[in-house]
């Protein structure tokens, strides 16, 4: 392969296949061409998760090894059965792989940044060893109370005014006062991709405090001046709710700076940016350089969830390879792009990667065969979106002709002939409910029983998947489906703080911290029915690990089975928290009241287990089965919807530069910024159309769908205000005899029998379980000269000598044996007079008078690499080292070894001359006895 290839991949179309055998092409080639088994050292494939990076290593090993190994292997094209050469390549290219497997360069595209960036760390003022902190809102949450809490420091006079009258317009509005939450949140939008990208445009001096007051004075005077109804009055009060909040950012962004150089911190979130503005304008060599691997091809997978950003740091790469004749790869599916929040610009793969090469430079390549699914699943898909436009239209969604110009290409042939004929889809639209009746919600719930009792008849749990939108969702279905007796796996549904025994635990932290307060004593009464003493290791424990151990071994010794993940995973947190933060028992429980709610446990499959799942963390994987028991993605945002990042260009709000806006749709309506909104509202609407493709593109053999009923309007159109891709659905399925509104049953195929179950290896395997014994009484603390050395004193002795340039270190260096467990404390005033009494013996040598410069325990490496270490080398002061006069001396302490000794310190003497000294003495100092110099 020449130049760049892009696979435009549908679901279930063999993606991760294709990229394997790509890969494989560039490592064994046609016979007639060269073949270097270290190729695989300069190929870069990246996607987007460590599942996805797994999948892809492991599927290249996979056909690797088949390539050399199976005989009717097809390679490089189907029907072609590999040469005896292909397979000897392969071979030898499977063994270079594992035998360098750190140089095998399939990972997640967050860690070739980080890579990157690492060799980077010098021109980004930081350590090399700066770590990368997930976490964003906990930071922020920390330069914003570092910002409250400079606020009665000199200089911030201004900063605390700003602060004053937003939080008296807060007051006036009927908000609280208190905008910590409100500056947290406004804070986040400054780590957004199209704020850095817009921000670029203006130069250093954009939103001078000055400029900002000037231009919400202008604003307040606009609104006082005009009536409501005035477009330029309308903008104003857009402008004038957020336009405030500027003038105190750039103090947050300071503290922000702080905290992350303190903790010595990098935010994931700021790679990408901090990546692409120190290379900007830079050439690909001065990359490669820095990074010190040489990379001829490109892989990029998944690549419509791609932010702009990222690719303006890929792209001078594959430019450079495909300027070279070097083939590289994109393959993605813009149908398939559901990651907008986390920056992902499906519009790249659509168009805009083709308009950054000239037209010869690549090839677009369209893959529409399904490997996955069996045949009604992919027809059902297939008329559905297929018509996604037409009934987009119908509901007279302006923007439904693009919509359905992204899904051209949806229609798929089922790849599989076996798979022909066979498949089953059942949507079922349920009444909404009312305040005395069941909501849809707790239909579906109750419809789980039957459901379950049916699909494990004839499917392996394991296969049976339960999909969600929100992790809520999830923890719902996961708990009704447990309270049946179904063991359940879910990937980020349950939360640490939906667990009784952690709630136990964090209250008891919080008790800890004041026992005195009502509130703490009050729920410590709730929880364990009476108010707990505090045992004297809680009270006195430095580490907090170690108090939430002593806390859980005093007061919940017996933790109910299906607790014992969920403290595990409390620990792992608290552990974590001690290695960015500290070990701060406050901090800790004020983080855990802000983030406590929002960690989540993970498991691994289980055989036995169904899955339960989001959407956005199914894309890629499949099920037999899969149940979408909340399928009700809405189209447009709840609320007042999201802030935008807009440039007004008409005076006179044209001289802020770049603003934050929000508002209502009546609100934004008639002002400059209704562009900016449509056009986010026909994201949102692709968005919850992508949404409910990679849900309903998960099934292989059997789809189950529960759905709402629509609304309906007088004039047969669907109700706006809960408008989602179900009501669509409905609309599609809907029978033509059936009113709009009543409630039905849609299936299409035919339910397969009870699968045969394979025969497995039956492994018991122990439930996990906490256990936590006290270490007192059984660990003991290995000091150096208790265990690892001879308690001989001539051992000690040497140590101490080590320590001693002069005679007056010798206090000192008794001291720092001690400290390290060499000495005990009671023996150090005779080891002092012993050794006073030794250097006494030797003093009229003047080796430890300062007369000679001094280099104890020095390492010197031989011309063969072997590694010497003499105990004493002394060197003219006044003379560079290599030049003048050396002394030699090796302390003996033990029986007398001479011939091996003199063996010894000769050899030291050779490799003192070698260096450059013309005068070597040795002496071996018998200690307690006569030195002895050896020629």
């Amino acid at each position: 392969m020449n130049g760049l290839d892009i696979i435009k991949a549908s679901a279930g179309s063999g993606k991760t296949w294709t990229l394997a055998r790509e890969y494989m092409n560039f490592l064994v080639p046609a016979d007639t061409e060269p073949f270097d088994p270290q190729a695989f050292r300069h190929i870069l494939a990246v996607t987007f998760t460590n599942k996805a990076t797994e999948e892809m290593k492991s599927r290249i090993i996979k056909e690797l090894h088949e390539l050399a190994t199976d005989p009717k292997y097809e390679y490089p094209d189907p029907g072609m059965l590999a040469t005896p050469l292909m397979k000897k390549r392969a071979q030898l290219a499977l063994t270079a792989i594992l035998h360098d497997y750190a140089s095998f360069s399939v990972s997640t595209i967050d860690s070739f940044f980080q890579m990157v960036l690492r060799a980077f760390a010098r021109e980004i003022n930081q350590y090399a060893s700066y770590k990368v902190e997930l976490d964003r809102d906990g930071v922020l949450q920390q330069a914003v109370d570092r910002m409250l809490a400079s606020l009665d420091e000199p200089g911030n006079e201004a900063l605390l005014q700003w602060l004053t009258d937003y939080s008296l317009e807060q007051i006036r509005a009927g908000q609280q006062w208190d905008v910590s939450k409100k500056l947290l949140d406004f804070s986040k939008l400054f780590l957004q991709d199209s704020f850095k990208l817009k921000r670029r445009k203006f130069g250093a001096d954009l939103w001078a405090k000055e400029t900002i007051r000037d231009f919400r004075d202008a604003l307040q005077g606009i609104i006082a001046a005009g009536k409501d109804t005035d477009p330029d009055v309308k903008t104003a009060r857009l402008l004038d709710k957020q336009v405030h909040l500027l003038g105190i950012v750039s103090d947050l962004y300071t503290h922000l700076d702080a905290v992350l150089k303190e903790h010595n911190l990098v935010l994931l979130s700021e790679t990408t940016d901090v990546l692409s503005r120190i290379i900007d304008g830079s050439d690909t060599p001065f990359i490669y350089e820095k990074v010190g691997t040489r990379f001829d091809h490109f892989m990029l997978d998944e690549f419509q969830d791609t932010s702009r950003l990222q690719w303006e740091n890929f792209r001078p790469l594959l430019h450079e390879g495909v300027d070279k004749g070097l083939g590289s790869l994109i393959v993605g599916d813009i149908k398939q792009s559901i990651y907008r929040w986390r920056d992902s610009d499906m519009n790249l793969l659509h168009s805009e990667v083709e308009a950054d090469f000239h037209p010869g430079a690549f090839q677009v390549i369209h893959k529409q065969s399904n490997w996955r699914s069996e045949e009604q699943i992919v027809s059902f898909n297939n008329r559905f979106f297929g018509e996604i436009g037409n009934l987009l239209g119908a509901q007279k969604v302006p923007f439904a002709g693009r919509i359905a110009s992204y899904y051209a290409d949806v229609r798929q042939k089922v790849a599989k002939s076996e798979k022909l004929g066979k498949g089953y889809v059942r949507a079922q639209f349920i009444p909404r409910g009312g305040k005395e009746e069941p909501t849809w919600r707790d239909t579906v719930l109750e419809s789980l029983r039957d459901l379950m009792a049916d699909l494990t008849k004839r499917y392996p749990a394991s296969d049976i998947a339960f999909l969600v939108r929100k992790n809520d969702e999830g923890a719902l279905v996961a708990r009704t489906l447990l309270s049946l007796g179904y063991p359940v796996v879910t990937e980020d549904s349950l939360t640490l703080a939906s667990c009784a025994s952690v709630r136990r635990l964090a209250a008891l932290l919080k008790y800890r911290i004041n026992p005195e307060d009502s509130v703490n004593a009050a729920l410590m009464k709730q929880l364990f029915g009476e108010i707990p003493p505090l045992p004297e290791s809680c009270r006195v424990s430095d580490s907090l690990y170690d108090i939430c151990v002593n806390l859980l071994r005093e007061y919940l010794p017996e933790i109910p089975d299906g607790d014992h993940p969920f403290i595990y995973a409390f620990l792992d947190e608290v552990l974590a928290y001690t290695d960015r933060y500290g070990s701060n028992l406050c901090g800790f429980v004020a983080w855990w009241d802000e983030r406590g709610d929002k960690i989540t446990v993970s498991s691994a499959r289980r055989a036995d287990a169904v899955t339960v799942m989001t959407i956005h963390k199914a894309k890629g994987l499949d099920f037999k089965v899969v149940v979408l028991p909340f399928f009700n993605e809405p189209f447009t945002h709840s609320g007042k919807g999201p802030i935008l990042w807009c440039t007004p260009t008409v005076p006179p709000f044209d001289t802020i530069g770049l603003v934050p806006v929000s508002g209502a749709k009546k609100e934004i309506a008639g002002t400059p910024f209704q562009a900016d909104f449509d056009e986010e509202t026909e994201m949102s609407y692709v968005d919850a159309v992508n949404t409910a493709y990679v849900a309903m593109t998960r099934a292989v053999k059997e789809m189950y769908l529960f759905a709402p009923v629509p609304a309906f309007k007088k004039d047969g159109g669907v109700s706006g205000k809960s408008f989602a891709v179900s009501d669509l659905l409905y609309c599609h399925l809907k029978p033509a005899g059936l009113s709009s509104g009543e409630p039905y049953i849609y299936e299409e195929g035919t339910q397969e029998g009870p699968e045969k179950e394979e025969k497995k290896l039956a492994v018991e395997l122990e439930p996990l379980r906490y256990a936590s014994l006290p270490y007192e009484g059984r660990l003991r603390l290995s000091l150096k000269g208790v265990d690892f050395f001879s308690r001989e004193e001539g051992i000690r002795y040497h140590d101490i000598l080590s320590r001693i340039d002069v005679t007056e270190d010798l206090p000192e260096a008794i001291q720092e044996a001690v400290r390290e467990g060499l000495l005990r404390a009671d023996e150090a005033s005779e080891a002092q007079a012993r050794i006073t009494a030794l250097l006494a013996q030797v003093a009229d040598r003047h080796w430890f008078d300062g007369t000679y410069r001094s280099l104890n325990e020095i390492t010197i490496v031989d011309a063969k690499g072997k590694i010497h270490r003499p105990d004493r080398v002394l060197v003219e002061k006044d003379k560079p080292l290599g030049q003048g006069k050396a002394f030699v001396i090796d302390y003996k302490f033990g029986r007398r070894e001479e011939a091996q000794y003199r063996s010894q310190i000769q050899r030291y003497m050779t490799l003192l001359s070698q260096m450059g000294y013309r005068d070597v003495r040795g002496t071996l100092w018998y200690c307690n006895e006569q030195a002895e110099d050896v020629q």
